[in-house]
């Protein structure tokens, strides 16, 4: 295979997995802002591995907060494979500056594009997402409790509508400093030379 091909092959893998690397670190960065209630904290606590349930779940309710727990452990491993990988595409490529500059550019509009779409589609259709996310992740069935339990209690509708909308907007803005990013990396590199 031809470098150029390979340079294709590489963009293109870049513009599919760049979106979920920013997706993912915007949803850790949200949950790190987020101001939460104390039964919030705890539960976070709990997913987090760093103490054992406070507040008093029935066992389904105990059983979804595990299962989001390894869920959310997976996006963990997720998140440090592709920021792994980045580094080590980036350190590669890093004496083809036009090439690293393509990959900013074309990942930015891929994640601005890919984050607009899903953004509108999960605003017209947030309960469809919010069961199809929960039927992907949770399929044994176990997400689906009545509006006064415990955990419906601790995080309501609006909780999950909120932090979505905050991490779609976090990963546009994203995508839009990567674009950024190349134009004014190609405009200092054009006039310093």
């Amino acid at each position: 295979m031809n470098e150029k091909n390979k340079e294709m092959i590489i963009v293109i893998i870049f513009c599919l997995v760049l979106p979920i690397f920013l997706l993912l670190l915007s949803y850790k960065a949200v949950l790190f802002l987020t101001p939460l209630t104390a039964a919030q904290e705890d539960v976070f606590l709990f997913l987090e591995g760093k103490e054992a349930l406070g507040i008093e779940f029935t066992g389904l309710e105990a059983s979804h907060l595990e299962d989001v727990k390894k869920v959310m452990q997976f996006a963990d491993y997720v998140f440090y494979i592709l920021l792994l990988s980045f580094t080590l595409v980036l350190t590669y490529y890093r004496e083809k500056r036009d090439f690293v500059l393509k990959l900013f550019d074309y990942g930015g509009k891929a994640t601005a594009g890919i984050m607009i779409f899903l953004g509108v589609i999960s605003l017209l259709f947030f309960d469809v997402i919010f069961a199809l996310f929960h039927q992907l992740f949770f399929p044994q069935g176990n997400w689906l409790f009545a509006p006064d339990s415990a955990i419906i209690q601790t995080f309501p509708l609006e909780f999950f509508v909120s932090i979505s909308r905050n991490i779609f907007l976090f990963t546009i803005l994203l995508g839009i400093l990567f674009i950024l990013s190349g134009y004014i990396c190609r405009y200092v590199l054009r006039h310093r030379n």
